[in-house]
């Protein structure tokens, strides 16, 4: 028995018998199930839950979180962001939480005299992930969310790993998503693919007929 049953019942048989199964049953339950809101440790299912409660769903972080410990990490943020939003260091902090944690955030980055101290730019270290464009515009949702109001973002840069190993270009990250070959790719567009891209509107991606030749050299 639980000894939690009043004196005055603690000896009806039926109240005894409800409260031993109910004992039972509790004692069933392991203890890191009934502990949700530590987050290391609690059960995935109950993440979009807690992401809810916390209100981190949608481009506050979840939609970008593309693995369960990235899910853990922007939910146990949420407070803070939600502290600090508005700032740089919520930005950072939100780009760290979903697998960007060496983003860099250049402040006072415009040319205008007028309102070039509210420009910022930011580069993105990318390691061997291929970045695709429908990514960066997700980021931009993001980034968004938590950058103040008065604040522009100019452009997104970002670089790649390319090491020693092969590049296999798909759809969803060649910029031409017809070429298949290993060293000639139709990039299209004014630009040079030297392995750091500027996302701000001012750059032609369109597959026409350029050809972009890359020789890889490895160190």
């Amino acid at each position: 028995m639980s000894n939690i049953l009043a004196s005055a019942i603690a000896d009806v048989k039926h109240f005894v018998a409800f409260d031993t199964v109910a004992q039972k049953y509790l004692d069933a339950i392991p203890l890191e199930k009934l502990l949700v809101y530590i987050i290391d440790t609690v059960d995935s299912s109950a993440l979009p839950m807690l992401a809810a409660q916390f209100d981190v769903l949608g481009y506050k972080g979840m939609k970008l979180a593309t693995t369960e410990e990235q899910q853990r990490e922007v939910i146990k943020k949420a407070i803070e962001l939600k502290r600090y939003s508005g700032t740089v260091w919520a930005v950072q902090e939100a780009l760290k939480s979903i697998g960007y944690p060496d983003a860099v955030i250049i402040e006072n980055a415009g040319t205008d005299p007028d309102y070039g101290w509210a420009q910022f730019r930011i580069d993105l270290d990318g390691g061997k992930n291929l970045i695709s464009a429908s990514m960066i515009e997700e980021l931009v949702k993001m980034i968004n969310v938590y950058k103040g109001t008065r604040n522009h973002l100019l452009d997104i840069s970002y670089t790649i790993d390319l090491g020693n190993d092969d590049i296999n270009l798909s759809d969803e990250s060649s910029e031409s998503p017809s070429v298949d070959d290993d060293d000639v790719i139709v990039a299209g567009g004014d630009f040079k693919h030297d392995g750091q891209h500027y996302r701000d509107g001012s750059k032609n991606y369109s597959s026409d007929s350029d050809v972009l030749e890359i020789e890889i050299i490895p160190v």
